[in-house]
């Protein structure tokens, strides 16, 4: 079926074509109807929701956007709610129950199966944006003296609960992880073959304590579709698989370009009005304070300027060039720490990397404006003052660009809160007053 039909579940729900719908939804990927119920109100997601089998729902649920599915979760009836838990992978069903207020948290792990409500429960001990917060604890593990045709027949015991697995984790009494052994080996192997002839290197391995971001960078680098997650005694707690990594990726990607923008997606599409208005404030009032040192610098040389009227008509190219150029620096800057581009070690080869492209360009420019400014106005000074000082200009924007989130991350604070209002505000201030100085004693 077209995906474009999606846009006809409302007027489906309008007209009660009830049979209709659940016959529709019933060829789709969750995926698929997760996108169609961002185009409805709540009241008639929540009538969707109802319509679908436990199943299906659980699978919608997982697929909706984190502010959609608080929503939901929050909003269905809670024996609904305990069923759609008890059907979902452990690591699934902790993000679900880990948002919901303390009570229910409760009331829906109180009512789910004790063995699916003690691994929630264990989940939930860890910081969510971990690795032990994003792995899932359903896996097959046998020990190195099992011999394949037991772990074959263990593999059948457990396929209900353990889905999309290519290794078997090899681990020893105390499940220390000792390796791991693909599927293809053990289908190969005589079935009275020991595990210890067949274990090979376990790939990857995390901290259950290890930033999810990290863990990300791991496995784009190594290409794997699976990690083992161990505690700091190598004990074998869980394994995260690669749609998990895909959704921690597209979660980072969307929390850096919120917080370019000062923002971030709860306050966007959650909050009420005041709250959102609240939020958005610091950085209005961060911005409005530069305006007013702007304002100040101008009033300053207020009386040079006019001596030399022609360099106010530079200044809007002045602060939009080196804005610009700045916020290019923070964006590069940000992206490299948060994509592991720019470790540690090489931050300071980075920064003069960064220097280095933007002196060319600096010069490019100065040289440029200084030969079309001079030549417009007839006189070489003016040219000298305002192609110099536009050059400075650049050079300090790109260096404040690039620095400010390095800085914010040593301090422990997301390099992305840099790149928005704090760069562009600190740049305009920076390259006016560079401006104004240099052009006001050369012009």
């Amino acid at each position: 079926m077209n995906p474009n039909s999606l846009l006809n579940l409302a007027p489906l729900l309008e007209e009660n074509r009830e049979a209709e719908l659940v016959s529709i939804l019933s060829t789709l990927h969750p995926a698929d109807i997760a996108e169609a119920l961002g185009a409805l109100d709540m009241e008639d997601t929540i009538k969707v929701m109802s319509l679908l089998d436990i199943q299906q729902a659980a699978d919608v649920l997982v697929e909706l956007s984190e502010s959609s599915r608080d929503h939901v979760a929050q909003s269905i009836p809670r024996e609904q709610l305990t069923k759609l838990v008890a059907e979902m992978d452990s690591d699934d069903a902790a993000d679900i129950v880990g948002d919901l207020d303390d009570s229910v948290q409760e009331e829906v792990l109180s009512a789910i199966d004790s063995e699916d409500s003690e691994e929630v429960r264990r989940l939930l001990m860890y910081d969510e944006e971990t690795a032990g917060g994003i792995m899932q604890l359903e896996l097959v593990s046998v020990q190195d003296t099992d011999k394949v045709s037991q772990v074959i027949e263990k593999i059948r015991e457990l396929s209900d609960k353990v889905e999309d697995f290519e290794v078997v984790f090899v681990v020893d009494r105390n499940r220390g992880l000792k390796g791991v052994v693909s599927l293809r080996d053990l289908v190969l192997a005589l079935p009275e073959a020991t595990i210890a002839d067949l274990v090979e290197n376990p790939g990857l391995v995390v901290g259950v304590d290890e930033n999810q971001e990290s863990v990300a960078l791991k496995f784009q680098k190594y290409d794997v579709r699976a990690a083992a997650v161990v505690d700091n005694q190598n004990r074998l707690l869980g394994r995260i698989t690669v749609d998990d990594i895909i959704d921690v990726l597209h979660e980072e990607t969307d929390k850096d370009f919120y917080r370019l923008a000062g923002s971030s997606e709860e306050e966007i599409y959650t909050s009420g009005v005041l709250k959102t208005a609240a939020l958005r404030l610091p950085w209005l009032l961060f911005n409005l304070f530069g305006g007013f040192i702007t304002s100040m610098i101008l009033t300053h040389y207020q009386a040079s300027l006019l001596k030399t009227v022609a360099l106010v008509a530079f200044v809007p190219m002045v602060m939009s060039l080196s804005g610009a150029v700045g916020s290019q620096s923070a964006t590069i800057t940000v992206r490299g720490l948060a994509m592991g581009r720019i470790p540690s070690g090489q931050i300071l080869k980075s920064l003069l990397k960064e220097q280095k492209v933007t002196g060319f360009m600096a010069l490019a420019f100065g040289i440029a404006i200084a030969l079309v400014s001079g030549g417009a106005h007839g006189t070489f000074r003016l040219g000298l003052a305002v192609g110099l000082s536009i050059s400075v200009a650049i050079l300090v924007s790109a260096f404040l660009g690039a620095v400010t989130p390095v800085f914010f991350r040593t301090i422990h604070i997301d390099p992305a809160l840099a790149s928005g209002p704090v760069v562009t505000s600190t740049n305009d201030v920076v390259s006016l007053l560079i401006y104004t100085m240099i052009g006001t004693a050369i012009a």
